[in-house]
């Protein structure tokens, strides 16, 4: 992808295609299929529970928590890249390039992830490449982190109320093994990004010296040898940074994750009075991990199908149609139409940036 054009109008595309046909193929299929209604326990379709549905006030109170979720998730966002970028970018910088920065993940294959434009879009808007690459790192040191504590202590809470964490099917020894392993992926990912980026960056700058030299990177010898400059000097700042850094960086990640996960079970609650929040939880942290490794875009299609397959035994399927519908509304559709309106005049704003600070 070039440095001047982080994003092309045609990547909207796929993404659009693939996750409006899935959610349409979902609603259209979970309308029509037998489901049992909650209230009665009677024999009936998700089209005819929607027709009878009645709004009430925990409804609103729940629509009104789906919205707050998406505020909360997002201003910790824009509070962590302040902070992990030591202030580097003013309230609206940081907005514009966080917007940007989701945009990204939802344009890119989940297996490969927004990171890596991320990168593109911290340097073009004055960031050196190094210290951008350390930021990224730093972020995502503090997702994994949180999800490495996440994991044991919500699927502590929901078996105490009695549920698996597992969907039934994907019970067996086998997926345990295979999500446990992955797991221990992401705690060796982790310990290696804390290793390279705060505990030992002068292996990381020798690794990156040592790399600019043999033919496959000799030609862009010169650069390497300026980003690993760059990025040895940022991990210095991170690694003497002062416990602010780190308590408030870890804070904005931890109110972030939880409101995007908490997402789901407000939707859940406009149409479920009741509802075992640690199960939706825990399952959401297994279905995150499927995601993870989605090669579609913003993983459009697999969330849409995945959803009711890791939700139906917890909460039936009588509302699930309408729950996938609004649930990739808030946490997918939402940021390609943001990103749509903040990219015209961030790459304007970003393009004066480039003639000034031009390719190291």
């Amino acid at each position: 992808m070039a440095e001047g054009a982080p994003f092309k109008w045609t990547q909207w595309i796929a993404p659009l295609l693939i996750g409006t046909v899935a959610a349409g193929a979902v609603a259209w299929f979970g309308a029509h299929h037998e489901v049992t209604d909650p209230q009665t326990g009677e024999a009936t379709t998700s089209w005819a529970l929607l027709q009878q549905f009645e709004w009430s006030r925990r409804s609103t109170w729940a629509l009104l928590g789906v919205i707050a979720c998406v505020l909360v998730r997002d201003i910790g966002y824009i509070v962590r890249l302040r902070i992990l970028s030591f202030q580097s970018f003013s309230w609206r910088q940081a907005t514009e390039n966080i917007l940007l920065w989701e945009l990204s993940s939802a344009l890119t294959p989940s297996v490969v992830g927004g990171s890596a434009v991320a990168v593109v879009i911290l340097k073009r808007d004055g960031l050196r490449w190094g210290k951008s690459l350390a930021t990224v790192f730093a972020t995502a040191l503090m997702d994994e982190a949180f999800y490495l504590i996440a994991v044991p202590l919500v699927f502590l809470l929901a078996s105490f109320g009695g549920q698996s964490v597992f969907p039934e099917g994907l019970e067996s020894a086998a997926w345990g093994s295979l999500f446990w392993v992955a797991y221990a992926f992401i705690a060796t990912l982790t310990t290696t990004i804390l290793l390279g980026l705060v505990i030992r960056p002068q292996g990381t700058y020798r690794g990156l010296q040592w790399a600019r030299t043999t033919w496959l990177l000799r030609r862009w010898s010169d650069r390497i040898d300026a980003w690993s400059s760059d990025l040895l000097e940022a991990s210095r700042n991170i690694r003497s940074a002062s416990w602010r850094y780190w308590v408030g960086g870890f804070a904005a990640t931890c109110s972030s994750w939880t409101a995007r996960f908490a997402t789901l079970n407000m939707v859940l609650l406009i149409f479920y009075p009741s509802l075992d929040h640690a199960a939706v939880m825990a399952r959401q942290l297994v279905l995150w991990l499927v995601l993870s490794i989605s090669p579609t875009p913003g993983s459009s299609g697999a969330a849409e199908l995945g959803l009711p397959a890791f939700l139906g035994e917890l909460t039936g399927l009588a509302y699930i149609a309408a729950v996938v519908l609004i649930w990739r509304t808030f946490t997918y559709f939402i940021y390609l139409v943001a990103g749509a309106f903040v990219l015209p005049s961030w790459l304007v704003r970003t393009r004066r940036k480039e003639r000034n600070f031009g390719t190291p």
